[in-house]
């Protein structure tokens, strides 16, 4: 990817959306993006990738019941993965992923300027017979705020996926992932896709739930909610710069890991204008962010400091995407 604050480490359900809207795009009981034909001489090779950021507000961050300032965020991201198929229904997959928390903060904020992650994408597709699409990826990279950039930040999450295909209006979706590094080492939350009249199609599946209506065959309009974050390690004078250090009253914060979570919950549109590509435009509230600060170590930790805002203080959102496969 959701925790207990449904933070993004679902993103592998990500791909159960894309699978099977794809897969039923036409209308035909049939495996189009995991099965292609295969050729007699060459290895058909699949491309799809994806640009997007986004700004957020300014918002009112507390510790605990103490308010100390506003936070506003730019987040942008970009993925691109090769898929060569090596045999009927198995798909290999390797790629990289990049994504970057950008922040504005308030005078001293105890807070990191900066949370990025740079992985590579190492994983496979399989067609299990005609009903079960199954997808398994290591994300091995650098997730830190780059401030000293160490062994420390290496971190290798594990996501797993699948798709089983009711008929071709409804498929059933779940997702895991592992991250021993996090608050909540491993996360899995089932979802589905269901069309449900001619034009509408209800897609239940972190971290991005939508209702869409299709208003023609370029253009589609949806609702619904988008999970941003992820666990990234902090540096060794994280505390000590910021007034948590070792020996102060505050939490000790040198070393330590953050969950990092925003969620999105707005409208927006999705524009096919070539045959590959798409463009998508959204906008609307940014109702919770929190900063999980805590120590790298498995399992839940009674220690971590949580800055967050309060229900109600959140923060107006806009995004922009472009994306495509070939």
């Amino acid at each position: 990817m959701t925790k207990s604050k449904l933070t993004s480490t679902l993103l592998i359900a990500a791909f159960c959306s894309l699978t099977a809207s794809s897969v039923w795009a036409d209308g035909k009981d049939e495996l189009a993006p995991t099965v292609a034909p295969p050729q007699e001489t060459n290895i058909p090779v699949s491309q799809e990738f994806t640009m997007e950021g986004s700004y957020t507000g300014t918002s009112i961050t507390k510790q605990g019941n103490a308010k100390l300032g506003g936070v506003s965020n730019i987040n942008s991201h970009l993925n691109y993965v090769v898929s060569p198929q090596i045999k009927d229904g198995v798909l290999l997959r390797f790629g990289v992923d990049t994504e970057r928390n950008s922040f504005g903060l308030f005078s001293a904020a105890p807070l990191p300027n900066t949370l990025q992650s740079v992985n590579a994408i190492i994983g496979a597709d399989l067609a299990l017979g005609d009903k079960i699409i199954m997808r398994a990826e290591l994300h091995p990279g650098i997730y830190s705020d780059f401030v000293d950039v160490s062994g420390s930040d290496f971190d290798m999450p594990v996501q797993i996926g699948g798709t089983y295909l009711w008929n071709k209006d409804f498929q059933i979706i779940f997702g895991v992932q592992i991250d021993l590094k996090s608050n909540y080492p491993l996360i899995g939350l089932p979802g589905f896709r269901w069309q449900f009249a001619d034009k509408w199609v209800l897609s239940a599946i972190p971290p991005k739930p939508q209702i869409q209506y299709e208003i023609n065959n370029a253009l589609t309009l949806y609702a619904g909610a988008d999970i941003l974050g992820g666990t990234y390690h902090l540096n060794n004078n994280f505390g000590s710069n910021h007034g948590h250090g070792p020996n102060t009253t505050n939490s000790q914060m040198n070393d330590n890991i953050c969950d990092f979570t925003e969620l999105h919950v707005g409208a927006g549109l999705t524009w096919k204008f070539t045959p590959n590509l798409s463009l998508d435009v959204s906008g609307g509230y940014m109702p919770y962010r929190s900063f999980d600060i805590h120590a790298d170590r498995i399992g839940y930790d009674t220690h971590s400091t949580t800055f967050k805002n309060d229900v109600g203080d959140g923060a107006p959102y806009g995004a922009l995407g472009i994306s495509g496969s070939f």
